[in-house]
């Protein structure tokens, strides 16, 4: 007992940069074992399903065809009420909600979503259904980084970080790539090329891939011959799949969310969908099971020259409607291998038809295989780097890497001509979420009009005779006036620079003009919009205040850019201290209020009866009470509890504690309503 306590004291003494890189080589390990344990769990399970640990598409074709069809739709029965019941994150690829986590709450992952992730995913993928493991991998790896950082009781900024570390632990150990682990968690998990994270992330990968080769010694995941380029000719056949690659991409990363919404849409029980997608899937594999699971096996056989160019455009198609079916359906599994068996399928297809076309100057079709694998992956992640390197890596080839990046680059430059917006990406900017931007419109996105409305803009009837506007001119310090009808409805805005050339004319002419000479038509705000909807108004129209109407179209007020500005302000340096003060509270700080200069706190507060069961928005705690709600502390069964970063829709609920900032009187007189 003291040799522990000595050894935690001693640990606890080290330098934040040393307890991280502690940390990380952990974490990676922690990663590696379990990538390892749910590859084996996968392989158990696929025994069970089909008496056999091989699912090659010659093994599912002696299958009889009734357990093709079958054994998909028993493996969303059970996958769906198992997700639905106990875990809801681990729907879908996984790697989006990690992003969620690190964005909105800081990197806390709940444990329980190791668990569930793991038997979702690999009753999913041993079903037959069309996913791949590399994103639950990803999520597990996260969820057990989280955990461990919950347990310590992490600051925000290092359990973001080591977030990132259990992501790039799981992809290093499932591609047996340290450095391509790396790069897929700077690229899209922390979005920091920082030292500080680029260290223990790779530590973290490192340690995840020593795990694999000590298991599976130094292997790659495709044996290949040697590939070169034949010809600088074939620089243009590449440029033409790297665009090509870049509309599948865009084709593919789309039907996941089309099937989603059909099946939201559907009347079809949340916790049986997950079946639906799988007969659709079973469906398919009566023809071609190719399109059951991971996939690799196909992949292996298309880069030994084994399938014919029919089979190869077929499975493109029938392989983007089998993920989209087990993925929007509400499978669990990722799209990261599915996206490298429909790259491999288009180039392989493209490949054979150049190489027939010219023999003399073209490398094999597995070559363009191989290229349109990374093409295709890297247009739908929208990180090309990382597609790049985990290619290289999984192939160990180097004599195809200026074919591979040019056409990975041009493949991307087209996805985001399609769409701006990743495979991964576009599931939080469904859920109001906004990943490129970083913070900013987030912040925006919290704040309502209301916050912001002034009430001190100059207006004027819009059948006012001309006198009154030059009146009005003459006297107003504003740079733009508001014109109402009888009814106070909003009709249109005049800036006073529209009239200066009026009123230097002789003053017959200036009394001729009527009013509606000088509007301009300027859309107003709504009342119920957020800042983010707001900010770019300004910078479009060149005004610097808005009109803002509520739902009859009534004139109610005007928003000034630099409130907006002041108030963006204000809420960067209030969330910047709530997340701080959000780390004393994981850490069980008994501090129950903090100042932050300017009469402000921040402070902690039970939910009350009088909030629990309503909806954050419609309390406005704001504009009633003036204090702001920046993080939620729910209260669950589980030791640590969950923090979330709520938004106008979040429901309260009694016996969670919130994290509230204002000044001492408003947050005391909110206490005490209570």
């Amino acid at each position: 007992m003291q040799v522990n306590r000595r050894a935690i004291i001693g640990f606890l003494r080290l330098s934040p940069a040393t307890r991280m890189l502690v940390l990380a080589a952990v974490v990676g390990l922690l990663g590696g074992f379990g990538a390892l344990g749910f590859k084996k769990l996968i392989l158990l399970l696929q025994g069970l399903f089909w008496a056999t640990k091989d699912m090659t598409p010659e093994t599912l074709y002696a299958v009889l065809w009734q357990r093709r069809l079958l054994m998909p739709v028993v493996g969303g029965l059970i996958v769906g009420p198992l997700i639905y019941f106990l875990a809801r994150e681990a729907r879908g690829p996984g790697v989006p909600e990690v992003m969620i986590a690190v964005i909105t709450r800081n990197g806390i992952i709940r444990p329980i979503v190791v668990l569930v992730k793991a038997v979702a995913s690999a009753l999913c993928i041993a079903s037959g259904g069309s996913v791949g493991r590399e994103g639950p991998i990803v999520q597990i790896g996260a969820a057990i980084a989280s955990t461990v950082g919950q347990m310590l009781r992490l600051g925000p900024v290092m359990l973001k970080t080591l977030v990132g570390c259990g992501a790039a632990a799981g992809i290093a150990a499932t591609f047996n790539a340290p450095i391509a682990g790396t790069l897929f968690a700077m690229e899209l998990i922390v979005a920091d090329f920082g030292l500080t994270s680029f260290t223990p992330i790779l530590v973290s990968a490192v340690a995840a891939t020593a795990v694999t080769r000590h298991y599976h010694g130094n292997i790659t995941e495709f044996v290949l011959p040697v590939f070169s380029m034949k010809s600088h000719w074939e620089f243009g056949l590449y440029l033409a799949l790297g665009i090509i690659a870049g509309v599948v991409a865009f084709v593919f990363s789309r039907s996941i969310y089309v099937a989603r919404d059909l099946f939201d849409r559907s009347r079809i029980p949340a916790w049986v969908r997950p079946a639906g997608g799988g007969l659709l899937v079973g469906a398919m594999a009566l023809a071609y099971p190719h399109v059951m699971g991971v996939g690799y096996d196909t992949m292996r056989v298309l880069l030994e020259g084994q399938l014919a160019l029919g089979v190869m455009a077929a499975l493109i198609v029938l392989k983007i409607v089998a993920t989209s079916a087990t993925v929007g359906s509400g499978g669990s599994g990722g799209v990261f291998a599915p996206s490298l068996f429909i790259g491999a399928m288009t180039g392989g297809a493209f490949g054979t038809i150049a190489h027939q076309w010219f023999p003399e100057v073209t490398a094999s079709p597995a070559a363009y295989a191989l290229v349109g694998m990374a093409a295709v992956n890297g247009a739908c992640t929208q990180a090309p780097l990382s597609a790049i390197i985990v290619l290289f890596e999984m192939t160990g080839g180097y004599g195809i890497i200026l074919p591979l990046m040019f056409a990975v680059v041009m493949a991307t430059f087209v996805a985001r001509k399609l769409c701006p917006e990743s495979i991964y990406t576009e599931d939080l900017v469904r859920r109001g979420i906004e990943a490129h931007q970083g913070e900013d419109l987030n912040i925006l996105r919290a704040i309502s009009v209301r916050d912001v409305l002034r009430h001190d803009e100059a207006t004027l009837p819009q059948s006012a005779p001309f006198e009154s506007l030059v009146r009005l001119t003459l006297e107003t310090r504003r740079n733009v006036i508001f014109t109402v009808d009888d009814g106070g409805r909003y009709t249109g805005a005049i800036a006073l620079q529209d009239i200066k050339y009026i009123l230097n004319q002789p003053h017959e002419v200036i009394l001729a003009h009527d009013i509606t000479d000088c509007m301009a038509e300027l859309a107003p705000v709504a009342l119920t919009q957020t800042l983010d909807g707001v900010v770019g108004r300004f910078a479009e129209t060149g005004f610097d205040r808005l009109p803002v109407v509520d739902q009859a179209g009534r004139l109610v007020g005007s928003v000034v850019m630099s409130d907006l500005m002041r108030q963006y302000n204000r809420e960067v340096a209030k969330r910047n201290i709530a997340i701080e003060l959000g780390a004393r509270v994981a850490a069980h700080d008994d501090s129950q209020m903090m100042h932050i200069g300017d009469e402000t706190v921040v402070a902690e507060m039970e939910v009350p009866a009088w909030m629990a069961g309503r909806k954050l928005g419609d309390l406005q705690l704001r504009s009633r009470h003036n204090v702001s709600v920046f993080i939620v502390k729910e209260k669950t069964g589980e030791r640590e509890p969950h923090f979330v970063t709520p938004n106008a829709d979040y429901r309260l609920r009694e016996g969670d504690t919130l994290l509230v900032g204002g000044t001492q009187d408003d947050v005391v007189a909110l206490r005490r309503r209570g």
